[in-house]
């Protein structure tokens, strides 16, 4: 077979090497985590010259179930890491209670049978930054009442940061505006 009828031009450095290749060490974007590995057998068009990569939609067809595979296997490590490490500080029936969980979900999840969802995921990774103190916090914000519930403080912003220092273009704004 004829290669260079395969080989298609390079739109950043203009030579006539782009094919498909595999790869070593290629990230992609991929739903919630901006650089997930791009497994090192699939073929992505590439420069041979300046790497430059190029999806188009057979490539993105070709790359997506493998990068769905590997996204759940991601969620299924993280989760069960997070398991591990709030089980040193509460049961898993406990954390599931806080979590409105259905009971032994957690443990379903740690064994590897199951997909945990990407905002559980990122619920257990918060609270293992702080196990104790976030659970804590969990527990009383579910144990309080609707109307009790305060919300958080408004975080500091650039407009806030200037009030508080006086800018004075800003405070004449305000004051016409009223």
């Amino acid at each position: 077979m004829n290669t260079a009828h395969t080989l298609r031009r390079c739109i950043h450095c203009g030579t006539k090497a782009v094919k498909p290749r595999k790869g070593i060490g290629r990230t992609i974007c991929y739903r919630t985590m901006p650089c997930m590995q791009i497994p090192n057998d699939i073929l992505v068009p590439t420069c041979g010259r300046c790497k430059s990569e190029y999806l188009d939609e057979e490539s993105v067809g070709i790359l997506a179930p493998s990068l769905q595979t590997v996204y759940l296997q991601s969620l299924r490590t993280r989760t069960r890491i997070a398991i591990d490490i709030l089980s040193k500080h509460t049961s898993q029936r406990r954390l599931e209670r806080v979590l409105g969980l259905s009971q032994g979900y957690l443990s379903r999840l740690r064994a590897g049978s199951g997909n945990p969802s990407p905002e559980l995921t990122s619920h257990l990774a918060i609270l293992c930054h702080d196990p104790p103190t976030r659970l804590m916090e969990l527990e009383r914000f579910w144990a309080l009442p609707d109307e009790e519930w305060p919300p958080l403080e408004m975080p500091q912003t650039r407009f806030r940061k200037r009030l508080s220092h006086g800018d004075r273009n800003t405070n004449k704004k305000l004051t016409n505006n009223e």
